[in-house]
C-alpha cells in the first residue's frame, strides 16, 4: 500500500484525491483489486471526509487481510519494522511512516482488530512498534496486545501496556505529584449522573472548567464552564454519554497572549515541534493565525532556536518525569508554561501526526526541526534493531544510519 503518510502528503500538497479515487475505483471495475489498494482507497475516502464508506471498505479489506507493505520500501532496507495498527480513522494510529521515510527502513503494517486475542507470534521483524493510540474504543485491542506482548522475542517501541496511561484521567493519575509539572485535575462524568443528582462538580473541581465528551480532539465541543448555569445549559446543549471535566488555569502571558507547544519525547529528549499563540486560551496551531503573522513565526523560530539552550533546561526535571511515569519511548506533549513555571500539561499521547510539510516559504526554520525528530526517532528503532537476535543469515541491522545519525 502507498500508507497513510504517502497519501496524507499528496492531499496537503493539493493532489486531487477524488481522481485518485476514481482511478482506484477503475481499476476494481476491470479487474481484482489488491487489499493494499483497496486499503489505500480507503484512507482516501477519510481524507475526503467520507468516513462511512471509508470504515465500511477498510473493515471489509481487513476481514480478508491483515499484513501490508509499503510500497516505498526500498531493495536497500535493512532494518525491518513492523508497525502493529488497528482499524479506525487517522486518529485511531500513529502515523510512523513519516518518521521512517529512510530507505534503511522497511515497513510492514499488521492490523489487529478488536475483540480479538493478541497475536503470539508476529511476522518477521528486528523492531516492533505498537502504534495503536489510545481511545476509548481502543482499550480492548491495546489490552490484547499487552497481554500477548510478553511473548514477543523482539525489541518494542511504545509498549500498550503504557500506551494505555495517555487517556486524559490515566495521564493526569501518571503525572500527579510530579516535580514541576502542573497536570490539572481531570474527572469523567456521565450525563445521567448530572441529570438525576443535579449539575455539580465532581469532588476536586472547582471552577473554571472544561468541558468535552470523552474521545474529542482538536476542541471539538469544548467550552470553558465558569459557573453552575453554564454546566447546566453545556450538558443540554452537547450531547454525550459521559464527559471529561478538566481544572481549568489560566496560563496567558502579561502581554494577554496564550502560547502552546507541541512537544516531542524521543527516548525522553524533547525536541519543539510546533509553538502557536493567540489571544485565546483555546489554541490549536490552525486557529492561531501563523500563516497569517509574521511576528508570531519569528517568535515561533526563535523558540526552536533556543529551545534545548533555554526551554529544556528550565523543565529537564518535568520531562524526564513525564518520561519515568509514562514509560513511553515516543510520546507527543502539548503543554504551556504555567504563571508560577511549572510545565502545564494539556494532553499527551502517541498518535498525533508529527510531519515536515509545512512549507517552506513561510516556514523554513521547520523542516531542518522536525529533520532532528525523525532522526531521533529513527535513531531510537536503529538502536533497537542492534539488539535484536541476530538474522539467519548472520547479518544483524547495526549499522543502518551510521552515516546519517
Amino acid at each position: 500500500m502507498i500508507g497513510p503518510a504517502g497519501l496524507i502528503r499528496a492531499a496537503f500538497e493539493g493532489a486531487d484525491m477524488a481522481a485518485r479515487a476514481d482511478e482506484i475505483l477503475t481499476q476494481a471495475e476491470t479487474g481484482t483489486l489488491e487489499a493494499g489498494t483497496a486499503l489505500d482507497l480507503a484512507t482516501i475516502l477519510l481524507l475526503m471526509h467520507r468516513f462511512e464508506p471509508a470504515l465500511q471498505l477498510q473493515g471489509e479489506v481487513l476481514q480478508g487481510c491483515r499484513h501490508f507493505q509499503l510500497l516505498a520500501n526500498g531493495p536497500d532496507a535493512v532494518t525491518r519494522v513492523l508497525v502493529i495498527v488497528t482499524a479506525g480513522d487517522l486518529m485511531a494510529n500513529t502515523p510512523v511512516d513519516f518518521l521512517l521515510a529512510h530507505p534503511a527502513f522497511r515497513v510492514e503494517y499488521l492490523y489487529v482488530l478488536p475483540g480479538e486475542v493478541g497475536p503470539a507470534t508476529l511476522p518477521d521483524h528486528d523492531v516492533c512498534i505498537v502504534a495503536v493510540a489510545y481511545a476509548t474504543a481502543n482499550e480492548p485491542v491495546l489490552e490484547a496486545l499487552a497481554s500477548a506482548a510478553a511473548r514477543w522475542d523482539r525489541p518494542v517501541i511504545n509498549h500498550p501496556r503504557h500506551v494505555l496511561k495517555t487517556s486524559r484521567h490515566g495521564l493526569a493519575e501518571a503525572l500527579a505529584g510530579s516535580d514541576g509539572l502542573l497536570i490539572p485535575s481531570v474527572a469523567r462524568a456521565a450525563k445521567a449522573d448530572f441529570v438525576s443528582g443535579g449539575y455539580r462538580l465532581p469532588t476536586g473541581l472547582q471552577y473554571p472548567v472544561l468541558m468535552r465528551p470523552i474521545d474529542t480532539h482538536a476542541g471539538n465541543a469544548l467550552q470553558k464552564i465558569d459557573r453552575s448555569e453554564d454546566l447546566a445549559a453545556y450538558i443540554r446543549d452537547v450531547n454525550a454519554t459521559t464527559y471529561y471535566i478538566t481544572q481549568f488555569y489560566d496560563y496567558s502571558h502579561p502581554d494577554g497572549l496564550f502560547i502552546k507547544l507541541r512537544v516531542v519525547l524521543v527516548d525522553g529528549i524533547p525536541f519543539l515541534c510546533h509553538m502557536a499563540i493567540r489571544d485565546h486560551w483555546m489554541i490549536h496551531y490552525l486557529n492561531a493565525g501563523m500563516s497569517e503573522d509574521p511576528a508570531k513565526r519569528s517568535a515561533e523560530a526563535a523558540a526552536m532556536a533556543e529551545f534545548d539552550a533555554v526551554f529544556v533546561p528550565r523543565h529537564r526535571t518535568a520531562f524526564a518525569e513525564i518520561h519515568r511515569r509514562t514509560g513511553l519511548d515516543y510520546l507527543i506533549v502539548d503543554c504551556a508554561e504555567s504563571r508560577d513555571g511549572r510545565l502545564l500539561i494539556f494532553e499527551a499521547d502517541t498518535g498525533m501526526i508529527i510531519h515536515d510539510m509545512d512549507p517552506e516559504e513561510l516556514y523554513p526554520y521547520k523542516r531542518p526541526q522536525m529533520h532532528k525528530v525523525f532522526a531521533a526517532f529513527q535513531h531510537a528503532v536503529q538502536s533497537r534493531a542492534a539488539r535484536s537476535t541476530e538474522r539467519p543469515d548472520g547479518t544483524a541491522a547495526r549499522h543502518v544510519l551510521r552515516d546519517r545519525i
